[in-house]
């Protein structure tokens, strides 16, 4: 295929706002939410902002930042905790000091208050307060909050971020498989069980892409990190193993009785390039990305929507059901499409490592 132009990824990006509007301007209740699927597609839009400078992809996170924070409509979770990677940018690119005020109170939720396992993994909470995820580990937790822990620290100075993000890496061990190297999806500590225990492809997309994240904002040649960088080889070598000829992953990754789903595809596409681009993974692993590249691009339709994308997935579903969620258009799949097509731009052509 040809190198990804501007024209694409601006393409994936203008669909990414409409769907933001559609879902969460629209609607109610989504009119005022503040989530983890709104927080992604912001996150990918930002990025878009980042690499091609146009304007639109920041004014509109603003835009939906500044809409919930006029009507003082913030929530804390560890699910929403992605939105506050939005706000840390703003503070970066736009300068207003209620960009940074938010954030340190959120912070200080994060740090001192925020619900924890037994194992010091931090519980999944979600906005909705009645859901019950005591003693919880989900796949997920690290992207949605470790993320803005690292960039806290590496934006802020704050050294109890780091120390956090680092603790969650430790803890979050649990999920990997010793024999595999692959995550699996939920683990609850009080009863030692897996559910499903089911290798979920885009669960190990947000794991990947979350390493590499973090370890950009904290950086990769600290000895502390070591622990880190091991668990993410040993992650994208099985990754590796499982990906089909045509560069794509299934939403059960060892499990070639399962749909190709193409947000896992991204986010483990985006983590292979970063991967390599940051010194984490040798160059065998270029392969892996631009295959995934390739795939992902063969599903972006002419109005910029990702297909074959599947909706939202408990943890708590039977082995079976993994391969019956609907897919859709989801503001996730924009925005991890939006990672991979951006990284690929920094990342340059085949050998440019």
């Amino acid at each position: 295929m040809c190198a990804v132009s501007d024209t694409e990824i601006c393409r994936v990006a203008d669909a990414t706002i409409r769907l933001l509007q559609d879902e969460y301007e629209n609607f109610l209740p989504e009119i005022n939410r503040w989530d983890w699927m709104p927080g992604v597609g912001l996150y990918g839009l930002i990025r878009a902002y980042e690499t091609l400078g146009e304007r639109r992809y920041l004014d509109y996170p603003k835009h939906y930042i500044d809409r919930l924070l006029a009507v003082d409509n913030v929530s804390y979770s560890i699910n929403g905790a992605i939105l506050f990677e939005t706000v840390l940018k703003l503070r970066e690119h736009c300068g207003d000091p209620i960009y940074e005020q938010e954030l340190r109170y959120f912070l200080r939720w994060l740090l001192r208050s925020a619900p924890k396992c037994q194992n010091d993994c931090y519980q999944h909470t979600w906005v909705e307060p009645k859901a019950n995820l005591s003693d919880q580990v989900w796949i997920d937790t690290l992207y949605m909050a470790g993320i803005v822990l690292a960039d806290s620290w590496r934006a802020l100075g704050c050294e109890a971020c780091k120390a956090e993000a680092l603790l969650q890496f430790a803890a979050h061990q649990c999920l990997q498989d010793g024999e595999t190297g692959l995550y699996r999806h939920l683990y609850n500590v009080r009863t030692d069980d897996y559910m499903a225990g089911a290798f979920w492809g885009r669960g190990n997309g947000w794991m990947a892409a979350s390493v590499v994240d973090i370890l950009d904002a904290l950086g990769t040649d600290d000895p502390a990190h070591a622990d880190i960088i091991d668990s993410f080889q040993r992650q994208m070598a099985a990754v590796q193993r499982v990906q089909e000829p045509d560069g794509s992953f299934r939403t059960i990754l060892n499990d070639r009785d399962t749909y190709i789903e193409m947000s896992g595809t991204a986010a483990l596409g985006y983590a292979a390039l970063k991967g390599v681009r940051l010194g984490l993974l040798d160059r065998s692993f270029e392969d892996v990305g631009m295959l995934a590249l390739d795939a992902l691009r063969c599903n972006i339709g002419a109005d910029g929507i990702i297909a074959n994308v599947s909706s939202g997935t408990s943890g708590f579903i039977a082995y079976e059901d993994y391969n019956t969620i609907p897919i859709g258009p989801r503001l996730y799949g924009q925005a991890l499409a939006l990672l991979l097509l951006t990284e690929h731009l920094k990342y340059g052509p085949p050998g440019a490592g």
